[in-house]
């Protein structure tokens, strides 16, 4: 037999399903509410799925506005060699987070998220006005990983309930 909600096959005639808790014996509307109940959680694979694609396309984006940044900057003579190293590298990181971020979808979100908050706190400390620069991208980009993180975990814990 076949459990109708995980799609476990199971051995012998049994009144719950040992993977999934589907009611065999319950009421059609009792494994109707499940199978709902169980489609809907499945859902948030999906769901992180689609949120690792999306933070995978901001973190591209970021490295790619702020090399453009860089470049213009640096084509001015406005910055020195030092801001030219640790924006570099900062944009590198960026980038190659979005590049592997499908690999381990955890760690390559929040490595540019703890990233990305440490700059504009050390940008805040160094000038309070710049907190509110641009500050709906950073509650957008900073929300959109958090909710990625989230979404990811959710997703792991179903998978390794229900295999």
């Amino acid at each position: 037999m076949i459990c109708p909600a995980c799609k476990t096959e199971i051995e012998k005639e049994i009144e719950i399903c040992t993977n999934c808790e589907f009611p065999f014996n319950g009421t059609e509307k009792q494994r109707g509410i499940h199978i709902g109940r169980f489609i809907n959680q499945k859902g948030i694979v999906n769901d992180s799925d689609n949120s690792i694609i999306k933070s995978q396309k901001i973190l591209i984006g970021i490295a790619t506005i702020n090399l453009v940044i860089l470049l213009l900057q640096f084509s001015k003579g406005k910055l020195e060699i030092a801001d030219i190293i640790f924006n570099g590298v900062l944009t590198l990181i960026i980038l190659l987070c979005g590049i592997f971020i499908k690999k381990k979808p955890i760690t390559f979100t929040f490595i540019p998220l703890i990233l990305i908050i440490a700059i504009n706190i050390l940008n805040y400390i160094l000038d309070p006005k710049s907190l509110l620069n641009g500050v709906f991208f950073k509650i957008f980009i900073i929300g959109s990983l958090v909710y990625s993180i989230y979404l990811v975990r959710e997703s792991e814990k179903f998978k390794k309930k229900f295999k």
